[in-house]
């Protein structure tokens, strides 16, 4: 007999009708951030998990958003394809770029800093690094020959030990699992 775990009824949380993408939670679970499209440029996006009026969190142009695990800022990314990576304080203020070159949407927000694989633009395309929120430092975590060719939506778990990537070649997609990668 399987032991098929049966899940609750998918509930539709936005309406509009625009491009909504790139959801993520914020760090207490209280907010869905996403990038939209509704007002005609894409923008950062929030509403609660059960539904509700979405609230825009950016004004200069947003996509993929992830909340710093302190719950203090913002960081996002405004294009897909070869993009910077901003960031904002949530309780409002100026955005400040982070980085200059970001591949797609391939970033994640950890306390000890962001993972993230640079752009097309810089000599580390597709190789992981991490640039330091210690000491603003950027530094290879795995390095491209290990890493491979077409990665796209990298996350790193829970505990901070393990990172997750997709990965295409010519024929297929596939996941990777990097383990103790520090």
């Amino acid at each position: 007999m399987s032991s098929i775990r049966r899940g609750g009824r998918p509930q539709r949380l936005t309406y509009e009708q625009a491009d909504d993408v790139a959801p993520s939670w914020s760090h207490d679970g209280k907010w869905i951030y996403f990038g939209s499209n509704r007002t005609g440029v894409h923008q950062v996006w929030k509403i609660p998990p059960e539904g509700g009026t979405p609230v825009q969190v950016t004004k200069s142009g947003g996509i993929a958003a992830n909340e710093s695990p302190d719950g203090k800022s913002l960081y996002y990314t405004k294009v897909r394809g070869v993009t910077g990576l901003w960031k904002a304080p949530l309780k409002g203020g100026p955005e400040s770029k982070v980085l200059d070159s970001l591949f797609y949407l391939n970033f994640a927000v950890r306390p000890e800093g962001i993972y993230f694989i640079p752009g097309s633009g810089s000599p580390a395309v597709c190789s992981l690094q991490l640039l330091s929120f210690a000491n603003g430092t950027v530094r290879t975590i795995v390095p491209k020959e290990a890493l491979g060719e077409g990665v796209d939506t990298l996350t790193v778990s829970p505990d901070g030990r393990s990172i997750l990537y997709a990965r295409w070649g010519s024929q297929d997609r596939e996941l990777v699992l990097v383990e103790n990668f520090r």
